[in-house]
């Protein structure tokens, strides 16, 4: 009995010592550059340009998003035939334009002469409003030309195609190194970007958000060591609670800015910025400035 006992007390002192050490040993996020000018209010975040409102990942979204008064606009990536990065969310054309076939099968060129605002629609189909106004696909280097100063969310949604080193070159050609948080689904893609790019601001991946989640749910929050500043989740995944003001509480003390996505409705808003968060990324930016009583322009908007 008494060797049982010994044999199981050493793994455990083992296991006691090395979480004491980690406990020394972790360090805090420390808050990024595309953050530290926006203080310490709720951050509003145009999900696509804010797709609820108008046609998605455009530059007439990001204009009005930017016009309504956003903290920061958030876009998808995609990498063209000839090696440009160009803002859509899908691998396909069909669901946003009057194309078809994969975004990476076609030039620039081709990209823009496609109608990006041909399937936008608000009343389920009964009207088009944007349909031949002349809405086109955006090349990332027309952001950056156009909004050089508002921060921006980024994604790599395809790994794996060179997309991280030609985002990085970008970044620092245009001046935005500091103006951006960047983020993907694709561990690889983050990893590659991030020893590309370690000066850009990066947000936590999918193995970097399971292991926040084992940790608060063990108790040993103070373990992490954040190789990002930002966590960008869901308040709830596969019937799974995520943000919960245990988990933000835990995130927020390990330094790291929580955005929640993709939330369009003001009571759920209003909880969650209760609850802590930091941040909101939604379709309807208009509804989360006018909750936070901040002033919007956009019935002084004029249509395209």
């Amino acid at each position: 009995m008494l060797r049982f006992t010994r044999s199981l007390l050493v793994p455990l002192l083992l296991i006691g010592i090395i979480v004491l050490v980690l406990t020394l040993t972790s360090r805090q996020a420390s808050m990024p550059a595309v953050l530290e000018d926006l203080g310490e209010r709720p951050l509003v975040i145009a999900h696509r340009g804010g797709k609820g409102l108008w046609p998605e990942n455009t530059l007439f979204a990001f204009e009005r998003a930017a016009a309504l008064g956003v903290d920061m606009l958030e876009m998808d990536l995609h990498l063209s035939q000839d090696a440009k990065l160009v803002v859509i969310h899908d691998e396909t054309l069909e669901r946003t334009t009057n194309g078809q076939g994969p975004v990476a099968h076609f030039s620039l060129a081709e990209l823009q002469a496609l109608d990006a605002g041909y399937k936008w629609t608000a009343d389920g189909g009964q009207s088009y409003p944007y349909r031949g106004q002349g809405t086109r696909i955006a090349a990332l280097e027309e952001v950056f030309e156009r909004f050089p100063l508002i921060p921006k969310a980024l994604e790599i949604k395809v790994p794996d195609v060179g997309m991280e080193a030609v985002l990085c070159e970008m970044l620092a050609a245009y001046d935005q190194l500091d103006r951006v948080i960047v983020g993907s689904f694709h561990e690889r893609s983050l990893k590659r970007f991030r020893e590309l790019c370690p000066e850009v601001a990066t947000s936590a991946g999918p193995v970097s958000v399971r292991l926040l989640l084992a940790l608060n749910w063990l108790g040993l929050s103070d373990l992490l060591s954040p190789s990002y500043p930002v966590l960008q989740i869901p308040p709830q995944h596969s019937g799974l609670t995520l943000a919960t003001p245990r988990l933000m509480r835990n995130a927020q003390t390990r330094g790291l800015h929580v955005q929640l996505w993709t939330i369009n409705e003001q009571p759920e808003m209003r909880r969650l910025l209760e609850m802590g968060a930091n941040g909101l990324i939604t379709d309807y930016p208009d509804r989360a400035l006018q909750l936070l009583g901040r002033s919007t322009q956009l019935g002084a908007l004029q249509p395209q």
